[in-house]
């Protein structure tokens, strides 16, 4: 019986779980002892298990092994031997580092087109990272059937976990959203986020903190030419799609710039055609004539000029030279011709202020 004096682990660290085993070639087998020299790397934690039962947990470091650290031995082991009495013993060591780039795929299912009512196939991969935040809820729900926890043999326990909440929340979304399957890369995002709590909650209560999860592709199978032509089809029409909304939206860029142009044209015509246009009715006052805005207007401004002509008369007319009075005739008749001043006002007016001069 050989007894070792140094025990450790420098394994890969896909390793999640690594048990010690005593080498055993039919002659002799391999104990521990108090004494031992137990050596704990960094992210690392050792557990020592005895009847079932956890002995103690062991942190990063260099540890003699004793009574004293090991305090559920000391009743179990006889120290007839001076405190180096060979003892058994299930060691644990604990990756505490994050296991990363664990891939996931799922087997293609059916989703229902809705454009052309045709089964297409669909699947999806990512992959997610994990750590052993509770080693000894890690230990009471699944070591002990396994000597050592790769990150594979994590796949394997929670595979069918993730890819059933992957696909029933790429059915349940692109369903809200209205997706079609040949979209479903539009809610990549949104999958993952939904997934992520859900698988959360699982790995935890196996003692496992979920570090990252990423949905990295939902991509359909086209290998049939029934979903080839589906897939065709869909292009082209989503091509037509965005030509004609591409079309509309020139359209109506045009079209506002037209309204602007139009504001503008209608502005400069308004300035041309203001006391314009040839005869009685031309221009914006032969436009408001034509349309019978003149009889109230020539009322409201016959009463302006009942109000204004007096007071020019009876206050400003002994101020007023002869050629101020000629101009004030000529805008009077500058109405008249507009219609806005009967013949009878003009003359009334006519005559009130020739005889001032």
């Amino acid at each position: 019986m050989a007894i070792i004096d140094v025990l450790k682990y420098d394994g890969p660290n896909n390793v999640l779980v690594w048990k010690w085993r005593p080498k055993n070639d039919g002659k002799r087998q391999e104990e521990l002892r108090l004494g031992t020299q137990l050596v704990v790397n960094q992210s690392q934690q050792a557990v020592f298990i005895h009847g079932g039962q956890i002995a103690d947990v062991f942190e990063a470091g260099t540890h003699t092994l004793s009574t004293e650290n090991l305090p559920i031995l000391s009743g179990l082991i006889g120290l007839a031997f001076g405190g180096q009495s060979p003892f058994k013993a299930e060691v644990y060591f604990f990756n505490k580092a994050v296991a990363m780039d664990n891939k996931f795929g799922l087997i293609p299912f059916n989703m229902i087109e809705p454009n052309f009512r045709v089964p297409i196939p669909v699947t999806s991969r990512g992959s997610f990272a994990v750590k052993v935040n509770d080693i000894r809820a890690f230990l009471s729900q699944i070591i002990g059937t396994v000597p050592d926890f790769e990150a594979t043999t994590l796949k394997q326990y929670f595979r069918g976990v993730i890819t059933e909440n992957v696909k029933t929340a790429i059915v349940k979304i692109s369903r809200e959203q209205k997706i079609s399957p040949l979209e479903l890369e539009a809610i990549v995002i949104d999958v993952s986020d939904a997934v992520k709590g859900i698988i959360s909650e699982t790995l935890a209560k196996y003692g496992l903190y979920l570090e990252l999860f990423n949905i990295e592709a939902i991509p359909i199978v086209d290998e049939d030419e029934k979903v080839k032509k589906v897939v065709t089809e869909y292009q082209r029409l989503m091509s037509q799609d965005m030509e004609e909304r591409m079309r509309l939206k020139r359209r109506a860029e045009n079209l506002e710039m037209y309204k602007i142009e139009r504001s503008f044209d209608t502005t400069e015509k308004a300035a041309e055609n203001i006391g314009g246009g040839s005869g009685e009715t031309g221009g914006i006052l032969g436009t408001m004539v034509g349309l019978g805005m003149v009889n109230p207007l020539a009322q409201t401004m016959g009463n302006m000029m009942q109000n204004i002509v007096p007071n020019v008369s009876t206050q400003q007319t002994t101020q007023m030279s002869k050629d101020e009075i000629i101009k004030l005739l000529k805008e009077l008749g500058d109405l008249k011709a507009a219609g806005i001043l009967t013949e009878e006002e003009f003359a009334e007016k006519k005559k009130e202020l020739l005889s001032k001069i």
